[in-house]
Parts: structure tokens; C-alpha cells; sequence
């Protein structure tokens, strides 16, 4: 991964190539006059609501936010490393690990400032304040991915219930599932 040249970016971080791709997006996508105006939503590495660096993949939750409608974590408890908030096993804190992500994420979208990390490419200078205003945004544009597949253990009804508490407990009101197969939990939802 190191020594991967993208040709197309130079002197641009994974970063700034993304946000600049997400700008692109919300800028061609512009209805007509009589078409609907778009909605448009990201998927995003679950790990962007508690990370404030790109986690090398070039996704940082704020430099999404100005460009989507709705931003979709893929908190999948299963794909937290051992160790993620000094748990062996995220898959043991299923509950936890998504209330945990979701309230980073509402935190970071409603705040009227961004972390440090992800402001570092503004920057200019050592005399530059670290932390740069931003636009406030709606909580409820964050509309987590669920897990209800077994990877890592086993997702039943009480696994599935509680993520979607957790989502709630959050303070969001929607949220999607996830199952590679299609086949869903119907015993979790009410």
C-alpha cells in the first residue's frame, strides 16, 4: 500500500482527493427543472465516527458531511479491531460499540467546530489555531448500517435489538441493516 503511486492526485492526500471527488458529485447531480432534486447519501468506514484521521483510506467524517444528505456508518461491531476502546473483543460489546460510534458521530456532525486531525489540511501555519468553525449540521443525517450478520459471533434478535437501542439511545431516529445474504432478523425488528 505504500508504494502505490495515484497518478491522479499528486500532491494530494487520499483526503483531499476524496472531498474533492464527494465536491464533484454534489456539484454535477443538479436536477433540471423538472426533475426531483437528489438525495444523496454516503457509505462510510464505521470507524470515521470515532477516528479524526483518514484511517489511510481518506475518509474523514466532516469533509463528507457538506456534500451528502445523509452519511451511513458501516458501525459493524464485527469490524472493530481487538482492543478498540480496550475491548478484546468489540463483538462482546455490541451494545457499547455502537453507542459509542453513534455518539462520536453526533457530536462531531452538530458541533460548530472540527477536531484537530481533521483540519490539519488547513493549516498554514504554526501561529493557525488547530480548530476551524464549521457548519452545524442536523444529527438525523447520520443513518447508521447495522450488523445483522454472523461474523466474528453470532447476531440474533438480541444482537440486532441492541444496535438499533443503541442507535436510539444515540439520539438518531433511523438506521439500515446489513446482511450479506439478504436474510434478516425479522424476530428483531418490532
Amino acid at each position: 500500500m505504500q508504494d502505490i503511486v495515484f497518478t491522479h492526485s499528486a500532491g494530494q492526500t487520499k483526503a483531499d482527493k476524496l472531498e474533492e471527488f464527494f465536491a464533484y458529485l454534489r456539484s454535477s447531480l443538479v436536477p433540471s427543472p423538472s426533475s426531483l432534486v437528489p438525495v444523496l447519501s454516503a457509505d462510510l468506514f464505521g470507524m470515521t465516527t470515532t477516528n479524526i484521521d483518514d484511517l489511510n483510506i481518506g475518509q474523514v467524517l466532516e469533509r463528507a458531511l457538506p456534500y451528502f444528505d445523509y452519511i451511513a456508518p458501516m458501525v459493524y461491531p464485527s469490524h472493530y479491531p481487538r482492543g478498540f476502546n480496550n475491548w478484546n473483543n468489540p463483538n462482546e460489546h455490541i451494545y457499547e460499540v455502537i453507542k459509542l460510534a453513534l455518539d462520536s458521530a453526533v457530536a462531531r456532525t452538530t458541533a460548530s467546530t472540527t477536531p484537530v486531525a481533521a483540519a490539519a489540511h488547513e493549516r498554514m501555519g504554526t501561529s493557525t489555531p488547530p480548530i476551524y468553525s464549521k457548519p452545524v449540521y442536523n444529527k438525523n443525517k447520520i443513518r447508521p448500517w447495522l450488523q445483522d450478520f454472523d461474523y466474528g459471533g453470532n447476531y440474533g434478535p438480541a444482537e440486532v435489538r441492541a444496535q438499533i437501542q443503541a442507535t436510539y439511545d444515540a439520539g438518531l431516529n433511523s438506521w439500515m441493516l446489513w446482511a450479506p445474504s439478504n436474510r434478516y432478523t425479522r424476530e428483531a425488528l418490532q
